[in-house]
């Protein structure tokens, strides 16, 4: 799933729980919390051009460092809670140990609908997101997704 070029200091475990959780503000920022104490998050930032409520292709987004299609791993001293992701400027604490942050690669987007028991009607739309050949670095350090990553999925109402 990943390399490490510089030894195993505050590596990102990659375990994380199965629910994507959502923040929605001008971008919408997608992220999963560790298992163990969620002292880890991978976090995903996506704009209306990739979240879409429509079955249309969009075409991949191209990582960059600073926005407003990012993936980033960040490591931190203690638990971290929602309200760190979802707050306009976020907490002071818990503070960030290790900050991982992806210089390259690609974010897939796959908008589908979700329809009612009858299959008649469509109810909501499911987005599923995928990682491909993400590159994460810290100063010299770098993380390698190699291939692949799903990120995981979520619904959003109509």
């Amino acid at each position: 799933m990943y390399s490490c070029t510089d030894g195993d200091l505050d590596t990102p475990g990659f375990e994380f729980e199965e629910t994507v959780n959502i923040c929605k503000t001008n971008i919408y920022t997608l992220y999963r919390l560790s298992d163990n104490g969620h002292r880890e998050a991978l976090i995903v930032t996506l704009t209306d051009d990739q979240i879409k409520n429509s079955t249309e292709p969009v075409p991949p987004a191209i990582v960059t460092e600073s926005g407003p299609t990012t993936v980033t791993d960040r490591v931190f001293d203690d638990e971290v809670k929602n309200d760190y992701f979802c707050s306009v400027v976020p907490p002071t604490t818990p503070k960030v140990s290790k900050d991982w942050r992806g210089v390259s690669g690609i974010i897939e987007v796959i908008n589908r609908v979700v329809l009612d028991e009858d299959q008649k009607d469509t109810i909501a739309y499911n987005h599923v997101i995928i990682l491909h050949d993400v590159v994460l670095k810290n100063g010299e350090e770098s993380l390698i997704f190699n291939d692949t990553y799903l990120f995981g999925s979520f619904d959003t109402g109509i």
